[in-house]
C-alpha cells in the first residue's frame, strides 16, 4: 500500500435524521486519524535525510561526491550502515597500475623524506620575511617564492594562498584581497557579525606607519594632520586610540581652521609613556599611524615634506624625526560579532610575564566576549604564544551571574574595563613599536609540532585527584624557556569591532587560529561593507565623495556600470533617453544614470538645468568623473574644449566632518569655507515598502506636497499604482544621492547610507525637516524615507 494513502470510511452514520450526534462523529473519524497518524509516520521514515543532505554546507566538497571517505569523520559510520542497509556498493578506491616508474619515483621520495629527517630545522625564511623603510617606501613582500612571478605588479595578502581556494578574489590598491567566499554567505555573514561567534577579516592591505622621534616633533605632525583631535591627554599617554579624519595640508584651501582637505579615516596611536613632563620634548617618542590604502600614496607624501621641514626646524636635532614606512611589516586581524573576544580568548594563549594589570583586563574582557563592552578606543597591549603550540582551545572564565541582556551587568563590566584601561597602555608598552620587537622570525612547522606534542604530554600526566577528570596545568609548568612571544595590540574600533595588530610574518599563523568551521567564518571586502552597512556606518572610500580615494572609486563604479550596460541587447535593458518620470519636465534620467553624478548635484541651478559648457568638465589632478552627457542621459553633449579643462579646488566637492559645528557657525563660516559644494553624510531609513540602491536618487519633498507624502506613513494601503500616490519631485529638488543601499538584516526593512549636497538641502527647506523621496535609477516610483545626519 502506497504510503501516501489514507483509509477512510462514509460518515453516514453520525447523521441522525438531519442531525450531527457529537459522540458518533468522533467515533466514526477515530479510524480516519489513526489512519494519518500512520501514514504521516511512514511518509516521514521515506523522506529520511541521507547522510550527504546533513553535511553543512561549509564542510560540502565542491565536486558533490558520495563517496564516504568525502565525508567528514563523524559522518563517515552512519553513511556507510546506510550503504549496507540500501544494498549499493561503495566503488573502492582505484589502485595505480605499479611500473618501474613508479617505482622509482617512490624510491626518490623516501631518499629525499630521510635526507629531510637528518636536517635541522631553524626557521621557515618564506614566511619570515617583512620589509621596513625609513623615509623611503619599503621593499614589496613576495609571500611564495615559487610565485614570484604572478606578483610583479600586486602584492599577496599574509593569507592569499588560503584564501584563494575558498573566495574570490580581485586586484585593488595595489593588492590581491578576498572579495566574498565562494559559496552564499549573504545571512551567515549577518548571523555571524550579529549573533553568532564572529566573522573574521585580514586587513593587512592597510597601510602602517611609524613617526619616530623627539616628542613635540612627532607632536607637531599628528597636531597638523589631525586639527589637534588626536592630540589629548589620553591620547598623548596611550591610554585610547584615535580613530577619525585626517586632513592634506599642502591642497589649497591650506588655512590651518579649514576641514576643506581631509584625506581619509586614520588610527592613531602613541607609544605609552608614564607621565607628561617638561622633560618629555628631548624624549624619543613613537607613533602608529594606520591608513586605509587609497590614501596612503597621499598621507605619504605629506609625512615626507613634514618630516623634512621638522628636520630643518627643530631645536633638538637629537633623536632626529623620521617616519617608517611598516606596511610589510605589521599586519592587521579584523574581528566582528558579539563572541569575539571569547574567540581570541579561547585560541590564542597569552603570555602574561607576571603582570596582573594585563591579565585581570584580558581575562574581563575576554569572559564578557563582547567588544561593545569596551571603551572606545581601548588598546590592550598583549604577547602571545605561537598558536601552533596550542591543540585545544583554553577554558574561558565565566562572571558570575552574567546574562547577555543584563543591562546593570553590563554598565558594570563597561566601567570595570574602563578603569582597567585607562592606563593599562601606559604601564606595558608593546614591543610592536621596534623593528627588534617585529622582527620574531616564525620557526619551521616541524618545531612547533614538537612543542605541541610536549605540552600535550605535559597536561596529559595532570589529572584531578578527586574527580580523575582532566585539568589544565599551570601556565608556568607549560612555558618552555624557548617558546616564542609574539608582540600584538588588541584595539577597540568605532565600527563594533576588534582590530589586533600583529607582525606581518605571523599574521597567516594568526589567522588560521582563529577561523574555525562551524564556529567563526571568514569574509572579504563584500562582506565588511555589509556589516557597516547594517550597523549604518559609512564605508571607505564608498560612502566619502568628498575625498579623492571615494572620487576615484566612484569613476571606476561608474565606468564598470556603464560598461556591463553597453553589453547587454537592446531589448535587455533600460533606455535612460526614455525614462519618462511624469512630473512634467522632459524625458531622461536626472544626471548620469550610472552612478552619482556630483558634477550634476552641484553646479546645477535652482531649477535643475545643468549647463557643462559653463562648468569645468573633470577634476584636478587626473581625478575626473563622468559627466552627464554619458550614454543614456537626457542634458546636452559636453565639448571638447570644456571636457579637457581641469575643476579648480573650489569647485572639488569636499566632506563635512563635524556637521554640527558647520550648523552653530553657519554665518561665520559661511565666508571662510565654499559651502556650494560642500557633502556632508546621513543614515536613510525607509518608511514603508522599498529598498534604496547604490546610485538612488534623494530628493526634497516641496512644501506643497508634504501632505500627500506624509499619507503614506499613515495610510499603507496607497500602492504606486493607485491615482492617490504622489509623484517624484522635479530635478530641481535633488539634494543627493544614495552611496551605499540594501536590505538591512538587523532592522528587517531597506536602509543606506547617502551624501547629501549642503546647499541643496538649503535651499530645498533647511536642516530641521529631516523626511526625503528615494527614487532608483530607471525607475519613476518615489519611496518616502528619513534621513539622519552622522
Amino acid at each position: 500500500m502506497n504510503a501516501r494513502t489514507i483509509l477512510s470510511q462514509p460518515s453516514e452514520s453520525s447523521l441522525k435524521n438531519g442531525q450531527l450526534d457529537v459522540a458518533a462523529f468522533v467515533s466514526s473519524r477515530k479510524y480516519e486519524i489513526q489512519q494519518l497518524s500512520a501514514s504521516m509516520r511512514k511518509s516521514k521514515a521515506i523522506q529520511k535525510q541521507q547522510t550527504f543532505q546533513v553535511v553543512p554546507r561549509f564542510l560540502r566538497r565542491r565536486a558533490a561526491s558520495h563517496h564516504v571517505r568525502f565525508l567528514p569523520p563523524r559522518f563517515r559510520e552512519r553513511a556507510q550502515q546506510e550503504y549496507k542497509d540500501s544494498g549499493v556498493q561503495m566503488t573502492p578506491k582505484k589502485r595505480q597500475r605499479i611500473t618501474r616508474l613508479h617505482l622509482r619515483r617512490d624510491t626518490a621520495l623516501k631518499l629525499r623524506y630521510f635526507a629531510r629527517q637528518r636536517k635541522t630545522y631553524h626557521y621557515n625564511r618564506k614566511r619570515s620575511t617583512y620589509s621596513v623603510g625609513v623615509n623611503e617606501l619599503a621593499t614589496k613582500v613576495v609571500m611564495e617564492r615559487k610565485f614570484k612571478g604572478r606578483q610583479k605588479d600586486k602584492t599577496w595578502l599574509p593569507t592569499h594562498l588560503w584564501h584563494a581556494k575558498r573566495a574570490h578574489m580581485v586586484k585593488k590598491w595595489g593588492y590581491v584581497i578576498p572579495s566574498h567566499p565562494n559559496e552564499k554567505c549573504f545571512r551567515p555573514t549577518h548571523r555571524a557579525s550579529q549573533n553568532g561567534s564572529g566573522i573574521v577579516f585580514d586587513t593587512s592591505y592597510y597601510a602602517t606607519m611609524i613617526l619616530q622621534g623627539n616628542h613635540d616633533g612627532v607632536l607637531n605632525i599628528v597636531n597638523v594632520i589631525s586639527k589637534g583631535k588626536a592630540c589629548g591627554k589620553t591620547y598623548l599617554l596611550g591610554d585610547r586610540a584615535f580613530e577619525g579624519p585626517i586632513y592634506n595640508v599642502y591642497k589649497e584651501p591650506a588655512d590651518d581652521d579649514s576641514i576643506q582637505n581631509a584625506i581619509g579615516e586614520a588610527v592613531i596611536y602613541f607609544e605609552p609613556t608614564t607621565e607628561l613632563h617638561d622633560d618629555l620634548a628631548t624624549q624619543k617618542s613613537r607613533a602608529l599611524i594606520r591608513v586605509h590604502p587609497a590614501t596612503f600614496d597621499d598621507t605619504w607624501k605629506m609625512l615626507l615634506s613634514l618630516v623634512k621641514m621638522t628636520r630643518e626646524q627643530e631645536l633638538h636635532p637629537d633623536p632626529g624625526i623620521e617616519v617608517q614606512d611598516c606596511r610589510f611589516a605589521i599586519g592587521s586581524i579584523d574581528i566582528f560579532g558579539p563572541k569575539s573576544l571569547k574567540v581570541i580568548g579561547h585560541n590564542l594563549r597569552l603570555n602574561l610575564e607576571k603582570d596582573a594589570t594585563v591579565h585581570e583586563a584580558w581575562s574581563t574582557a575576554t569572559a564578557a566576549g563582547d567588544p561593545k563592552l569596551i571603551p572606545l578606543g581601548a588598546v590592550f597591549p598583549l604577547k602571545f604564544f605561537d598558536p601552533r603550540t596550542i591543540s585545544t582551545p583554553s577554558r574561558d572564565r565565566k562572571l558570575s551571574s552574567w546574562e547577555p541582556h543584563d543591562v546593570s551587568k553590563q554598565a558594570l563590566i563597561y566601567r570595570s574595563l574602563n578603569e582597567i584601561t585607562r592606563h593599562l597602555g601606559s604601564r606595558t608598552p608593546s614591543p610592536l613599536f621596534t623593528i627588534e620587537g617585529r622582527s620574531i622570525r616564525v620557526e619551521h612547522a616541524k618545531i612547533a609540532h614538537g612543542r605541541l606534542q610536549q605540552r600535550r604530554a605535559a597536561s596529559s600526566k595532570a589529572v584531578d585527584a578527586t574527580s580523575g577528570s582532566q585539568i589544565l596545568l599551570k601556565k608556568e609548568s607549560l612555558i618552555f624557556i624557548d617558546d616564542v612571544s609574539i608582540p600584538a595590540i588588541m584595539i577597540r574600533r568605532a565600527s563594533g569591532g576588534i582590530s589586533l595588530l600583529v607582525p606581518w610574518q605571523w599574521v597567516a599563523i594568526f589567522f588560521k587560529k582563529l577561523v574555525i568551521p562551524a564556529y567563526t567564518m571568514y569574509g572579504g571586502l563584500q562582506q565588511y561593507h555589509q556589516i557597516l552597512s547594517e550597523r549604518m556606518l559609512p564605508y571607505f572610500p564608498d560612502d566619502y565623495p568628498g575625498t579623492s580615494a571615494g572620487l576615484i572609486e566612484e569613476k571606476e563604479t561608474m565606468t564598470l556600470h556603464e560598461k556591463v550596460w553597453k553589453s547587454r541587447p537592446k531589448s535587455k535593458k533600460i533606455i535612460y533617453d526614455t525614462l519618462d518620470l511624469r512630473n512634467g519636465e522632459k524625458k531622461g534620467e536626472v544626471g548620469n544614470p550610472f552612478g552619482c553624478d556630483w558634477q550634476y548635484l552641484l553646479h546645477s541651478d535652482p531649477k535643475g538645468v545643468y549647463d557643462p559648457s559653463k562648468q569645468l568638465a573633470k577634476q584636478q589632478n587626473d581625478v575626473a568623473i563622468p559627466d552627464s552627457s554619458a550614454a543614456g542621459s537626457s542634458t546636452d553633449n559636453v565639448t571638447e574644449e570644456s571636457s579637457k579643462t581641469p575643476l579648480s579646488a573650489a569647485d572639488e566637492p569636499w566632506m563635512i566632518t563635524n556637521l554640527s559645528r558647520i550648523l552653530s557657525e553657519r554665518n561665520k563660516l559661511r565666508k571662510e569655507l565654499n559651502l556650494s559644494t560642500a557633502l556632508f553624510t546621513v543614515q536613510i531609513i525607509m518608511i514603508g515598502r522599498g529598498v534604496p540602491s547604490p546610485s538612488a536618487r534623494v530628493y526634497a519633498i516641496p512644501v506643497k506636497d508634504r501632505s500627500r507624502w506624509m499619507q503614506l506613513k499613515r495610510n499603507r494601503k496607497i500602492v504606486p499604482e493607485s491615482s492617490e500616490y504622489p509623484m517624484c519631485p522635479k530635478s530641481g529638488f535633488l539634494i543627493g544621492f544614495i552611496t551605499t543601499g540594501g536590505f538591512n538584516l538587523k532592522e528587517g526593512k531597506g536602509s543606506g547610507i547617502a551624501s547629501l549636497s549642503w546647499a541643496k538641502v538649503e535651499q530645498n527647506g533647511g536642516f530641521n525637516y529631516r523626511y526625503c523621496i528615494i527614487r532608483d535609477v530607471g525607475e519613476r516610483i518615489g519611496r518616502l524615507a528619513l534621513y539622519k545626519p552622522l
